[in-house]
C-alpha cells in the first residue's frame, strides 16, 4: 500500500547542502502581487494588467515554484516556473510553462550565477523557421519587492523587453 499521497513541497528528500544560491530562492517563497507590463511591439506602450503568484520552495529548497495568473490582451492565463541551482554545473536552471507564451512547448532556461546577485537565465523557442532567444531575469529590489523581466532576442541578436512584473510581498 502507498503512503499517503506526497507532492514536490512535501515529499521527503535525502539531505543536501544548500548553497546561498539556494537561500536567496527560498528567501523568494510567499504570496506577490503585482503589474505587469507585456510589451507586443517594442515601439508600442505596453499592455498592462494585474499578477499574483505564490512562489514556494520544492523537493526540501532544491527548487522553488512559482505560480502566478493574470491577463494578456484581456484573457485569463496562468503560468508556472520552477527555478533552481544544479551543484555540479554551478548553474541556475529554470523550465517555464504558461498558457499564454509557451503554447504547448516547455521552455527550458540556464545561467551562470551573476556577482550582482541578479538571476538570468537564457532560453529559445521556434518562431517558424528560426530560433529566438528568451532571457528571463529576477531581482529583489527590496526585502518585499521582486521584479522579473523577460527579453525576446531575435535571431540576429536584438534584444527587447517583452514582458516587466514588478511584484511586492503580500
Amino acid at each position: 500500500m502507498l503512503p499517503d499521497r506526497l507532492d514536490a513541497s512535501t515529499a521527503p528528500t535525502a539531505p543536501f547542502t544548500p548553497t546561498p544560491q539556494h537561500e536567496a530562492l527560498a528567501g523568494l517563497a510567499g504570496r506577490w502581487t503585482g503589474e505587469t507590463s507585456t510589451y507586443f511591439d517594442p515601439d508600442a506602450a505596453p499592455e498592462a494588467s494585474r499578477t499574483e503568484a505564490t512562489i514556494e520552495p520544492i523537493l526540501g529548497g532544491r527548487w522553488i515554484r512559482i505560480d502566478y495568473q493574470g491577463t494578456a490582451m484581456g484573457k485569463p492565463h496562468a503560468g508556472v516556473m520552477w527555478l533552481g541551482f544544479h551543484h555540479d554545473p554551478q548553474v541556475f536552471e529554470a523550465a517555464w510553462i504558461d498558457s499564454f507564451h509557451t503554447g504547448t512547448a516547455m521552455m527550458m532556461s540556464v545561467g551562470a550565477p551573476r556577482a550582482d546577485g541578479l538571476i538570468s537565465v537564457l532560453g529559445s523557442y521556434a518562431a517558424g523557421p528560426e530560433r529566438w532567444g528568451w532571457r528571463t531575469t529576477l531581482r529583489r529590489d527590496a526585502a518585499d519587492q521582486l521584479v522579473l523581466e523577460s527579453f525576446n532576442i531575435s535571431p540576429a541578436g536584438q534584444e527587447d523587453r517583452a514582458v516587466l512584473t514588478r511584484l511586492r510581498r503580500a
